[in-house]
Protein backbone atom coordinates (compact mmCIF):
# COMPACT_ATOMS: atom_id res chain seq x y z
CA UNK A 1 0.00 0.00 0.00
CA UNK A 2 1.30 3.55 -0.91
CA UNK A 3 0.53 6.11 1.31
CA UNK A 4 1.12 10.19 0.76
CA UNK A 5 2.23 12.33 3.32
CA UNK A 6 3.93 10.11 5.55
CA UNK A 7 0.46 8.88 6.89
CA UNK A 8 0.48 5.47 8.59
CA UNK A 9 -0.88 2.76 6.68
CA UNK A 10 -4.56 2.01 7.91
CA UNK A 11 -3.06 -2.01 8.02
CA UNK A 12 -5.50 -3.93 10.30
CA UNK A 13 -5.93 -2.53 13.64
CA UNK A 14 -9.13 -1.90 13.12
CA UNK A 15 -10.25 -6.03 13.39
CA UNK A 16 -11.08 -7.65 16.01
CA UNK A 17 -12.86 -5.11 18.28
CA UNK A 18 -10.22 -1.98 16.85
CA UNK A 19 -12.03 1.15 16.97
CA UNK A 20 -13.35 2.66 13.71
CA UNK A 21 -15.26 6.04 13.23
CA UNK A 22 -17.38 6.16 9.83
CA UNK A 23 -17.32 9.78 8.63
CA UNK A 24 -20.74 10.60 6.52
CA UNK A 25 -23.70 7.90 6.85
CA UNK A 26 -25.32 9.65 4.08
CA UNK A 27 -28.86 10.22 3.50
CA UNK A 28 -28.97 7.85 0.30
CA UNK A 29 -27.21 5.19 2.30
CA UNK A 30 -24.01 5.84 0.83
CA UNK A 31 -21.93 4.70 4.15
CA UNK A 32 -24.35 1.61 4.99
CA UNK A 33 -22.58 -0.57 2.61
CA UNK A 34 -19.08 0.24 4.57
CA UNK A 35 -20.76 0.27 8.19
CA UNK A 36 -21.79 -3.49 7.73
CA UNK A 37 -18.70 -4.84 6.04
CA UNK A 38 -16.48 -3.24 9.18
CA UNK A 39 -19.08 -4.72 11.59
CA UNK A 40 -18.97 -8.37 9.92
CA UNK A 41 -14.73 -8.05 10.28
CA UNK A 42 -15.22 -7.68 14.19
CA UNK A 43 -14.56 -3.65 14.07
CA UNK A 44 -16.29 -1.65 17.26
CA UNK A 45 -17.75 1.27 14.80
CA UNK A 46 -18.91 4.56 15.48
CA UNK A 47 -21.03 6.95 13.23
CA UNK A 48 -20.89 10.43 12.51
CA UNK A 49 -22.47 12.74 10.19
CA UNK A 50 -23.47 16.35 9.85
CA UNK A 51 -27.34 15.60 9.42
CA UNK A 52 -29.57 15.05 12.28
CA UNK A 53 -31.02 11.64 12.49
CA UNK A 54 -34.69 12.58 10.83
CA UNK A 55 -32.44 13.78 8.03
CA UNK A 56 -30.80 10.05 7.71
CA UNK A 57 -33.83 8.19 8.64
CA UNK A 58 -33.47 5.45 5.94
CA UNK A 59 -30.30 5.14 5.69
CA UNK A 60 -30.42 4.58 10.11
CA UNK A 61 -33.09 2.35 10.03
CA UNK A 62 -30.80 0.40 7.34
CA UNK A 63 -28.29 -0.54 10.31
CA UNK A 64 -30.23 -0.48 13.03
CA UNK A 65 -30.10 -3.53 13.60
CA UNK A 66 -26.01 -3.28 13.98
CA UNK A 67 -24.07 -2.84 17.67
CA UNK A 68 -23.05 0.44 16.70
CA UNK A 69 -22.73 4.05 18.31
CA UNK A 70 -24.13 7.29 16.43
CA UNK A 71 -23.89 10.69 16.86
CA UNK A 72 -25.87 13.04 14.40
CA UNK A 73 -26.36 16.88 13.93
CA UNK A 74 -22.66 17.53 13.84
CA UNK A 75 -19.22 16.29 14.58
CA UNK A 76 -16.93 16.27 17.66
CA UNK A 77 -13.22 15.62 17.44
CA UNK A 78 -13.63 13.45 21.35
CA UNK A 79 -15.34 11.06 18.70
CA UNK A 80 -11.74 10.25 17.33
CA UNK A 81 -10.39 8.90 20.77
CA UNK A 82 -8.88 5.95 21.04
CA UNK A 83 -9.72 4.91 17.23
CA UNK A 84 -7.97 2.85 14.72
CA UNK A 85 -9.11 3.85 11.79
CA UNK A 86 -11.57 6.39 10.03
CA UNK A 87 -13.36 5.65 7.02
CA UNK A 88 -14.33 8.99 5.32
CA UNK A 89 -17.49 9.33 2.97
CA UNK A 90 -16.96 10.66 -0.26
CA UNK A 91 -19.22 13.35 0.41
CA UNK A 92 -16.80 14.99 2.83
CA UNK A 93 -15.20 17.59 1.01
CA UNK A 94 -11.64 17.14 2.79
CA UNK A 95 -10.68 20.44 2.28
CA UNK A 96 -13.21 22.03 4.41
CA UNK A 97 -13.54 19.74 7.13
CA UNK A 98 -12.41 20.27 10.64
CA UNK A 99 -13.15 16.71 11.69
CA UNK A 100 -10.52 15.42 8.75
CA UNK A 101 -8.30 18.38 9.90
CA UNK A 102 -8.25 17.02 13.36
CA UNK A 103 -7.57 13.42 11.94
CA UNK A 104 -4.28 14.85 10.61
CA UNK A 105 -3.37 16.43 13.41
CA UNK A 106 -3.95 13.80 15.15
CA UNK A 107 -2.06 10.95 12.56
CA UNK A 108 -4.78 8.86 12.45
CA UNK A 109 -4.77 6.16 9.92
CA UNK A 110 -7.98 7.16 7.37
CA UNK A 111 -9.09 5.58 4.11
CA UNK A 112 -12.39 5.28 2.04
CA UNK A 113 -15.01 2.37 1.01
CA UNK A 114 -13.72 2.60 -2.74
CA UNK A 115 -9.80 2.11 -1.35
CA UNK A 116 -10.81 -0.73 1.34
CA UNK A 117 -12.31 -2.46 -1.36
CA UNK A 118 -9.72 -2.29 -4.16
CA UNK A 119 -7.00 -3.53 -2.25
CA UNK A 120 -8.91 -6.66 -1.02
CA UNK A 121 -10.81 -6.84 -4.79
CA UNK A 122 -9.18 -10.74 -6.03
CA UNK A 123 -10.34 -9.72 -9.49
CA UNK A 124 -9.97 -7.57 -12.39
CA UNK A 125 -12.08 -4.50 -12.08
CA UNK A 126 -13.53 -2.21 -15.41
CA UNK A 127 -13.75 1.17 -13.54
CA UNK A 128 -15.79 3.29 -14.90
CA UNK A 129 -15.92 6.96 -14.93
CA UNK A 130 -17.12 10.73 -16.48
CA UNK A 131 -18.79 13.76 -16.40
CA UNK A 132 -21.91 12.19 -17.97
CA UNK A 133 -23.08 8.87 -18.65
CA UNK A 134 -21.90 6.68 -16.01
CA UNK A 135 -24.47 4.87 -14.76
CA UNK A 136 -25.57 4.75 -18.67
CA UNK A 137 -22.50 2.75 -19.83
CA UNK A 138 -22.03 0.79 -16.38
CA UNK A 139 -25.31 -0.86 -16.97
CA UNK A 140 -25.03 -1.50 -20.35
CA UNK A 141 -21.39 -2.88 -19.86
CA UNK A 142 -22.69 -5.45 -17.19
CA UNK A 143 -25.61 -6.40 -19.11
CA UNK A 144 -23.35 -6.91 -22.31
CA UNK A 145 -21.06 -8.92 -20.06
CA UNK A 146 -23.77 -11.27 -18.82
CA UNK A 147 -25.03 -11.56 -21.72
CA UNK A 148 -21.67 -13.26 -23.47
CA UNK A 149 -21.16 -15.02 -20.22
CA UNK A 150 -24.75 -16.89 -20.82
CA UNK A 151 -23.97 -17.83 -23.94
CA UNK A 152 -20.18 -19.70 -22.64
CA UNK A 153 -18.03 -17.43 -24.83
CA UNK A 154 -15.96 -16.02 -22.16
CA UNK A 155 -13.91 -17.09 -19.12
CA UNK A 156 -15.02 -15.25 -16.45
CA UNK A 157 -17.60 -16.76 -13.87
CA UNK A 158 -19.78 -13.82 -12.60
CA UNK A 159 -20.12 -10.11 -13.28
CA UNK A 160 -20.43 -7.76 -10.48
CA UNK A 161 -21.73 -4.55 -10.46
CA UNK A 162 -21.66 -1.18 -7.64
CA UNK A 163 -19.80 1.69 -6.67
CA UNK A 164 -21.12 5.11 -7.09
CA UNK A 165 -24.29 3.06 -9.56
CA UNK A 166 -24.79 -0.12 -8.47
CA UNK A 167 -24.52 -0.39 -4.30
CA UNK A 168 -21.71 -0.79 -2.38
CA UNK A 169 -18.75 -3.57 -3.48
CA UNK A 170 -17.14 -4.24 0.06
CA UNK A 171 -20.07 -6.22 1.10
CA UNK A 172 -19.80 -8.54 -2.00
CA UNK A 173 -16.39 -9.42 -1.19
CA UNK A 174 -16.99 -12.80 0.19
CA UNK A 175 -19.29 -13.81 -3.08
CA UNK A 176 -16.35 -12.29 -5.54
CA UNK A 177 -13.68 -14.92 -7.08
CA UNK A 178 -10.85 -14.52 -8.78
CA UNK A 179 -12.33 -15.64 -12.03
CA UNK A 180 -15.56 -12.93 -11.65
CA UNK A 181 -15.29 -9.36 -13.00
CA UNK A 182 -16.11 -6.15 -11.78
CA UNK A 183 -17.90 -2.95 -13.05
CA UNK A 184 -17.27 0.07 -10.73
CA UNK A 185 -18.56 3.68 -11.01
CA UNK A 186 -15.91 5.87 -9.81
CA UNK A 187 -17.47 10.10 -8.88
CA UNK A 188 -14.54 12.30 -8.86
CA UNK A 189 -14.92 12.39 -5.19
CA UNK A 190 -14.67 8.74 -4.69
CA UNK A 191 -11.07 8.91 -7.29
CA UNK A 192 -10.05 11.95 -4.67
CA UNK A 193 -7.86 9.18 -2.71
CA UNK A 194 -7.60 6.36 -5.09
CA UNK A 195 -3.43 7.19 -5.14
CA UNK A 196 -3.10 6.60 -1.47
CA UNK A 197 -3.02 2.76 -2.25
CA UNK A 198 -0.93 0.80 -5.05
CA UNK A 199 -3.79 -0.45 -7.41
CA UNK A 200 -5.04 0.03 -11.12
CA UNK A 201 -7.89 -1.19 -12.95
CA UNK A 202 -7.88 -3.96 -15.61
CA UNK A 203 -9.67 -1.50 -17.63
CA UNK A 204 -10.29 2.35 -16.84
CA UNK A 205 -12.86 4.24 -18.63
CA UNK A 206 -13.77 7.88 -19.27
CA UNK A 207 -17.33 8.26 -20.91
CA UNK A 208 -16.27 12.07 -21.12
CA UNK A 209 -14.58 15.06 -19.59
CA UNK A 210 -16.04 18.46 -19.22
CA UNK A 211 -15.90 21.05 -16.57
CA UNK A 212 -17.94 19.94 -13.50
CA UNK A 213 -18.46 20.36 -9.79
CA UNK A 214 -15.81 23.39 -10.03
CA UNK A 215 -17.52 24.02 -6.50
CA UNK A 216 -15.28 21.12 -4.64
CA UNK A 217 -11.91 21.66 -6.88
CA UNK A 218 -9.81 24.57 -7.08
CA UNK A 219 -10.10 24.81 -10.60
CA UNK A 220 -10.57 22.68 -14.09
CA UNK A 221 -7.07 21.18 -13.77
CA UNK A 222 -7.66 20.22 -10.16
CA UNK A 223 -11.18 18.23 -11.09
CA UNK A 224 -9.67 16.39 -14.27
CA UNK A 225 -6.71 15.39 -12.21
CA UNK A 226 -8.99 13.90 -9.65
CA UNK A 227 -10.22 12.17 -12.47
CA UNK A 228 -7.38 10.84 -13.70
CA UNK A 229 -6.80 9.43 -10.47
CA UNK A 230 -9.38 6.25 -12.57
CA UNK A 231 -6.12 5.51 -14.57
CA UNK A 232 -4.06 3.84 -11.19
CA UNK A 233 -1.35 3.52 -9.37
CA UNK A 234 1.63 5.00 -12.01
CA UNK A 235 -0.90 5.54 -14.70
CA UNK A 236 -0.62 1.04 -15.03
CA UNK A 237 -4.03 0.35 -15.74
CA UNK A 238 -3.96 -2.09 -18.88
CA UNK A 239 -6.29 -0.41 -21.34
CA UNK A 240 -7.89 2.92 -21.52
CA UNK A 241 -10.84 3.53 -23.19
CA UNK A 242 -11.63 7.45 -23.18
CA UNK A 243 -14.45 9.21 -25.37
CA UNK A 244 -14.80 13.00 -25.58
CA UNK A 245 -12.31 15.19 -23.63
CA UNK A 246 -12.03 18.71 -23.03
CA UNK A 247 -8.61 20.00 -24.01
CA UNK A 248 -7.45 20.68 -20.72
CA UNK A 249 -8.37 16.65 -20.11
CA UNK A 250 -6.97 16.09 -23.23
CA UNK A 251 -3.29 17.40 -22.56
CA UNK A 252 -3.01 16.11 -19.52
CA UNK A 253 -3.97 12.50 -20.87
CA UNK A 254 -1.63 12.76 -23.36
CA UNK A 255 1.37 13.58 -21.30
CA UNK A 256 0.30 10.32 -19.34
CA UNK A 257 0.67 8.19 -22.51
CA UNK A 258 3.79 9.54 -24.42
CA UNK A 259 5.52 5.96 -23.68
CA UNK A 260 2.55 3.59 -24.05
CA UNK A 261 0.13 4.88 -26.86
CA UNK A 262 -1.28 1.66 -27.47
CA UNK A 263 -2.66 1.41 -24.21
CA UNK A 264 -5.01 4.36 -24.74
CA UNK A 265 -8.19 3.86 -27.07
CA UNK A 266 -10.27 6.22 -28.45
CA UNK A 267 -13.91 5.74 -28.83
CA UNK A 268 -15.08 5.69 -32.17
CA UNK A 269 -17.71 7.81 -33.29
CA UNK A 270 -21.05 5.54 -33.08
CA UNK A 271 -22.13 4.15 -37.13
CA UNK A 272 -25.51 3.52 -38.31
CA UNK A 273 -25.14 -0.31 -37.91
CA UNK A 274 -25.32 0.18 -34.00
CA UNK A 275 -29.18 0.09 -32.92
CA UNK A 276 -30.61 0.99 -29.78
CA UNK A 277 -34.18 1.10 -28.48
CA UNK A 278 -33.25 4.17 -26.03
CA UNK A 279 -32.93 7.74 -27.74
CA UNK A 280 -30.22 10.09 -27.76
CA UNK A 281 -26.56 10.65 -29.40
CA UNK A 282 -25.16 10.82 -25.84
CA UNK A 283 -26.35 6.87 -25.36
CA UNK A 284 -25.35 6.21 -28.85
CA UNK A 285 -21.58 7.13 -27.41
CA UNK A 286 -21.84 5.57 -24.36
CA UNK A 287 -22.57 2.19 -26.69
CA UNK A 288 -20.00 3.25 -27.77
CA UNK A 289 -17.80 3.19 -25.29
CA UNK A 290 -19.13 -0.48 -24.52
CA UNK A 291 -18.36 -1.73 -27.15
CA UNK A 292 -14.46 -0.67 -27.10
CA UNK A 293 -14.53 -1.83 -24.04
CA UNK A 294 -15.40 -5.06 -25.28
CA UNK A 295 -13.37 -5.02 -27.69
CA UNK A 296 -10.21 -5.37 -25.70
CA UNK A 297 -11.64 -8.20 -23.72
CA UNK A 298 -12.37 -9.69 -26.72
CA UNK A 299 -15.84 -10.47 -26.62
CA UNK A 300 -18.27 -11.64 -29.60
CA UNK A 301 -19.27 -7.97 -31.31
CA UNK A 302 -22.68 -9.62 -32.26
CA UNK A 303 -23.41 -11.07 -29.16
CA UNK A 304 -22.34 -6.97 -27.63
CA UNK A 305 -24.36 -5.67 -29.83
CA UNK A 306 -27.75 -7.81 -29.24
CA UNK A 307 -27.23 -6.51 -25.46
CA UNK A 308 -27.17 -3.18 -26.40
CA UNK A 309 -30.32 -3.40 -28.45
CA UNK A 310 -31.96 -4.34 -25.57
CA UNK A 311 -30.76 -2.29 -23.15
CA UNK A 312 -34.14 -0.59 -21.66
CA UNK A 313 -32.20 2.65 -20.10
CA UNK A 314 -32.06 3.82 -16.33
CA UNK A 315 -34.96 5.20 -14.42
CA UNK A 316 -35.13 9.00 -14.54
CA UNK A 317 -32.42 9.54 -17.50
CA UNK A 318 -34.71 10.19 -20.89
CA UNK A 319 -37.38 7.42 -19.40
CA UNK A 320 -40.43 7.39 -21.38
CA UNK A 321 -43.60 6.75 -18.90
CA UNK A 322 -46.08 7.31 -21.21
CA UNK A 323 -48.68 8.06 -24.13
CA UNK A 324 -51.94 10.05 -23.12
CA UNK A 325 -53.70 12.10 -26.10
CA UNK A 326 -51.47 11.51 -28.27
CA UNK A 327 -48.64 12.95 -26.22
CA UNK A 328 -45.68 11.36 -25.00
CA UNK A 329 -44.23 11.91 -21.70
CA UNK A 330 -40.73 11.87 -20.72
CA UNK A 331 -38.95 11.49 -17.33
CA UNK A 332 -35.29 13.12 -17.53
CA UNK A 333 -34.88 14.04 -13.67
CA UNK A 334 -30.91 13.06 -14.00
CA UNK A 335 -30.47 15.78 -15.73
CA UNK A 336 -28.80 18.31 -12.81
CA UNK A 337 -27.18 20.57 -15.37
CA UNK A 338 -27.78 22.66 -18.64
CA UNK A 339 -25.37 20.29 -20.34
CA UNK A 340 -27.31 17.24 -19.61
CA UNK A 341 -30.72 18.77 -20.40
CA UNK A 342 -29.38 20.29 -23.98
CA UNK A 343 -28.85 16.31 -25.08
CA UNK A 344 -32.01 15.35 -23.61
CA UNK A 345 -33.64 17.85 -25.81
CA UNK A 346 -31.42 17.35 -28.69
CA UNK A 347 -32.11 13.35 -28.44
CA UNK A 348 -36.22 13.87 -29.29
CA UNK A 349 -37.21 14.38 -33.09
CA UNK A 350 -40.71 15.51 -32.34
CA UNK A 351 -41.96 19.08 -30.95
CA UNK A 352 -41.47 19.40 -27.13
CA UNK A 353 -42.85 21.03 -23.90
CA UNK A 354 -40.16 21.23 -21.61
CA UNK A 355 -40.27 21.71 -17.78
CA UNK A 356 -36.99 23.40 -16.34
CA UNK A 357 -35.94 24.59 -13.21
CA UNK A 358 -34.82 23.03 -9.56
CA UNK A 359 -32.14 24.84 -7.32
CA UNK A 360 -30.33 27.79 -8.31
CA UNK A 361 -26.66 27.54 -8.62
CA UNK A 362 -25.96 30.43 -10.58
CA UNK A 363 -24.24 28.31 -13.93
CA UNK A 364 -24.22 29.86 -17.44
CA UNK A 365 -27.54 29.57 -19.17
CA UNK A 366 -26.53 31.39 -22.47
CA UNK A 367 -26.36 27.96 -24.19
CA UNK A 368 -29.09 26.52 -23.16
CA UNK A 369 -31.62 29.25 -23.18
CA UNK A 370 -30.98 29.09 -26.84
CA UNK A 371 -31.30 25.56 -27.69
CA UNK A 372 -34.81 25.49 -25.40
CA UNK A 373 -35.69 28.44 -27.64
CA UNK A 374 -35.09 27.11 -30.89
CA UNK A 375 -36.32 23.42 -29.64
CA UNK A 376 -39.44 23.99 -28.04
CA UNK A 377 -42.81 25.24 -28.34
CA UNK A 378 -43.12 26.06 -24.59
CA UNK A 379 -40.99 25.92 -21.72
CA UNK A 380 -42.33 25.74 -18.22
CA UNK A 381 -40.10 27.22 -15.38
CA UNK A 382 -40.38 25.78 -11.73
CA UNK A 383 -38.42 25.91 -8.95
CA UNK A 384 -36.01 28.02 -7.50
CA UNK A 385 -33.77 28.68 -10.04
CA UNK A 386 -37.11 28.54 -12.49
CA UNK A 387 -37.53 33.38 -12.79
CA UNK A 388 -33.83 33.25 -13.80
CA UNK A 389 -34.48 30.14 -16.61
CA UNK A 390 -37.32 31.69 -17.77
CA UNK A 391 -35.78 35.80 -18.35
CA UNK A 392 -32.75 33.78 -19.70
CA UNK A 393 -35.02 32.24 -22.16
CA UNK A 394 -36.87 35.01 -23.05
CA UNK A 395 -33.88 36.91 -23.74
CA UNK A 396 -32.71 34.23 -26.21
CA UNK A 397 -36.11 34.63 -27.86
CA UNK A 398 -35.17 37.85 -28.36
CA UNK A 399 -38.77 38.62 -27.63
CA UNK A 400 -40.21 36.91 -30.91
CA UNK A 401 -42.63 34.81 -28.88
CA UNK A 402 -42.32 35.34 -25.20
CA UNK A 403 -45.44 33.81 -24.15
CA UNK A 404 -44.11 30.10 -24.96
CA UNK A 405 -42.45 30.52 -21.71
CA UNK A 406 -44.30 30.04 -18.67
CA UNK A 407 -43.58 29.96 -14.72
CA UNK A 408 -45.46 27.80 -12.52
CA UNK A 409 -45.09 26.98 -8.22
CA UNK A 410 -44.68 23.83 -8.46
CA UNK A 411 -44.47 20.72 -10.30
CA UNK A 412 -48.44 19.84 -10.05
CA UNK A 413 -48.55 22.84 -11.71
CA UNK A 414 -46.23 22.88 -14.53
CA UNK A 415 -47.76 19.30 -15.36
CA UNK A 416 -50.66 20.83 -15.94
CA UNK A 417 -49.21 24.17 -17.56
CA UNK A 418 -47.68 21.00 -20.34
CA UNK A 419 -50.66 19.43 -20.58
CA UNK A 420 -52.62 22.42 -22.00
CA UNK A 421 -49.44 23.20 -24.31
CA UNK A 422 -48.95 19.61 -25.83
CA UNK A 423 -50.28 19.07 -28.87
CA UNK A 424 -50.76 15.09 -30.60
CA UNK A 425 -47.53 14.28 -31.93
CA UNK A 426 -45.25 16.09 -29.65
CA UNK A 427 -43.31 14.91 -26.20
CA UNK A 428 -43.56 16.45 -22.49
CA UNK A 429 -40.25 16.61 -21.69
CA UNK A 430 -38.99 16.80 -17.84
CA UNK A 431 -35.27 17.49 -17.57
CA UNK A 432 -34.73 20.28 -15.19
CA UNK A 433 -30.81 21.35 -16.30
CA UNK A 434 -30.83 22.53 -12.41
CA UNK A 435 -29.99 20.09 -9.28
CA UNK A 436 -33.19 19.03 -7.17
CA UNK A 437 -32.21 20.10 -3.55
CA UNK A 438 -34.44 23.14 -3.63
CA UNK A 439 -37.63 20.75 -3.23
CA UNK A 440 -36.71 17.32 -3.46
CA UNK A 441 -34.01 15.20 -1.34
CA UNK A 442 -32.37 13.80 -4.90
CA UNK A 443 -32.80 13.59 -8.37
CA UNK A 444 -34.52 10.06 -7.79
CA UNK A 445 -37.52 11.59 -5.68
CA UNK A 446 -37.79 14.30 -7.67
CA UNK A 447 -38.18 12.18 -10.54
CA UNK A 448 -40.54 10.07 -8.79
CA UNK A 449 -42.83 12.57 -7.90
CA UNK A 450 -42.54 13.53 -11.76
CA UNK A 451 -43.63 9.90 -12.38
CA UNK A 452 -46.50 9.78 -9.83
CA UNK A 453 -48.20 13.27 -11.42
CA UNK A 454 -47.84 11.91 -14.53
CA UNK A 455 -49.44 8.44 -13.85
CA UNK A 456 -52.05 10.10 -12.53
CA UNK A 457 -53.47 12.26 -15.75
CA UNK A 458 -56.76 11.03 -16.95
Amino acid sequence: MRIRDGEESPATAWRNGGRVLVVGLGRFGGGVGVVRWLVSAGADVCVTDVADRETLEASVAAISDLPVRCRFGGHDAKDLQGVDLVVLNPAVDKRRSDLFDAVKRASIPWTTEINLFCERCPCPVIAVTGTYGKSTTCAMLAQALRACREQGKVGYDAVHLGGNFGGSLVTKLDRIGARDLVVMELSSAQLEDLPRIDWAPHVAVITNLTPHHLDRYDDLDDYVESKLHILGARDTAEWVVVGDLHQVAETALRSRFRQAPDRLIRVSPPGSDLRLTILGMHNRLNAACVQAVCRCLGLDAECVSESLRSFQGLEHRLERLRMLDGVTYYNDSKSTSPAASIRAVEALTCPIVAIVGGQEKGVPLVRFAEVLSHACSTVICVGESGPAFAEAIRDASRGVNPAFVREADGLDEAIGLARGAARPGSAVLFSPGAPSFDAHVNFAERGRCFVDIVSALV
